[in-house]
């Protein structure tokens, strides 16, 4: 058979809506070799039929720690980044295993995954090269119709978005409301966000989400302007967060900004404000860049000090305020409030207490909870300094009166 009457044979078989495995399995038989496609994070999609005996079809299905380690293997051998970079087919081959044929799927500009062809019934001919972009055509237009759905609802995507917009405040009400669509968030949570920096290497936002759905279990994704944002648990390190993304997902064309953990959901506004500092404020990152928001909070501070716009002086998020406010929420107690007072007193215990109405004793119980809360020493003048900065972007610096 030539190659026109194998290509018109694989778009009768997309054209008889047999489904995605007849359309494989009918790839597979016009190659002469087992095929699968995986999405960008190695999980497969589907795959012929016949895949032969042993280990050596690469597809690692059902097997996440076979997985990861071919995927961190292929990155590391360059094989992803020429997989995804062009359309043609590349020829490869991992020590011990039987050669590869592969090439990328793509709809549109959107990057849907990639498919591989084993050599091992027959070997390649070159005709197989040929073949195999006709083979990810035809997978990309099947695919459209069974495309990845999210499994959160839509009810719970508007909640999301809604907190992250801080259009939420009521900490009690949110959990409630996300509980009741099926979502149960963490106790902890971060928030991630994806930003596409390589238009050549766009990559499908609903294959992204799904693949970060499996690497942080329990976590919820949404879509805000135009990007991928995770909310996963906030007790997970960002050693492991970064762990999980590299094994799980193929980052080649996105950065990922990581904002701190919070203990409220209510909070998650601030929490995509770190993300996106953490992108935008070290600016061209490699493609496949992780990047945590400690490690540009100085600069975001500065940034935030030289503004004219008081809101945003205001979205700034110090860490020991955070906890503050956290506590503030939960227990019902104004920490923050005191201290402002107390700092903006020059520490003097009397003129805060007074300006506070309380007893100068309750002042000294409440100025010790803060240190041990928050985990710093309030006799530091350096430590003052910020609070008092990060207090004064809120609009809670010194009066003329306190001065």
């Amino acid at each position: 058979m030539g190659i026109s009457e194998k290509k018109l044979e694989l778009f009768d078989a997309h054209l008889s809506h047999k489904g995605l495995q007849h359309l494989v399995d009918v790839a597979a038989s016009l190659l002469g070799n087992p095929i699968f496609m995986a999405d960008m994070g190695m999980v497969v999609i589907c795959k012929s039929s016949d895949m032969g005996e042993g280990p050596d079809d690469f597809s690692a299905e059902n097997d996440f720690d076979r997985q990861m380690g071919l995927v961190n293997m292929a990155a590391q051998a360059g094989a992803l980044e020429k997989i995804y970079h062009r359309d043609q087919p590349i020829i490869g081959e991992f020590e011990g295993h039987p050669r590869y044929l592969a090439a990328r799927v793509r709809d549109g500009r959107q990057l849907l995954g990639h498919v591989v062809v084993t050599e091992a019934k027959r070997p390649f001919e070159a005709d197989d090269e040929e073949l195999l972009p006709v083979v990810c055509q035809t997978l990309a237009y099947e695919l459209r119709r069974t495309r990845y759905d999210s499994p959160l609802s839509d009810g719970c995507k508007q909640v999301l978005n809604r907190l992250i917009a801080d259009e939420m405040r009521d900490e009690e009400e949110a959990r409630r409301r996300m509980a009741s669509f099926g979502c149960e968030l963490p106790q902890t949570v971060r928030l991630l966000v994806l930003r596409q920096v390589n238009p050549e290497k766009a990559i499908s936002q609903s294959y992204l989400s799904s693949h970060l759905d499996r690497a942080f279990p329990g976590s919820a994704s949404t879509f805000r302007e135009g990007e991928c944002v995770q909310v996963i648990d906030g007790a997970i390190s960002l050693a492991r967060v970064a762990e999980r993304l590299r094994a799980t997902a193929y980052l080649g064309g996105v950065v990922v900004g990581c904002s701190r953990a919070f203990k409220l959901v209510t909070l998650l506004g601030s929490a995509w404000r770190q993300a996106d500092a953490a992108i935008r404020i070290t600016g061209e990152a490699e493609p496949g860049a992780i990047i945590p928001y400690d490690s540009v909070a100085l600069q975001h501070l500065l940034e935030l000090a030289t503004t004219s716009n008081v809101e945003k002086r205001a979205s700034f998020a110090s860490r020991e305020l955070e906890l503050l406010d956290q506590l503030d929420a939960l227990d019902g107690t104004n920490y923050v409030e005191t201290l402002a007072a107390y700092l903006n007193c020059g520490r003097n215990v009397a003129s805060a207490a007074k300006a506070l109405h309380m007893h100068k004793n309750s002042l000294y119980y409440r100025v010790q909870r803060i240190e041990e809360t928050v985990g710093v020493d309030l006799s530091d003048e350096h430590t003052c300094f910020s609070l008092q900065l990060a207090l004064a972007l809120r609009g809670l610096g010194p009066k003329p009166a306190d001065l």
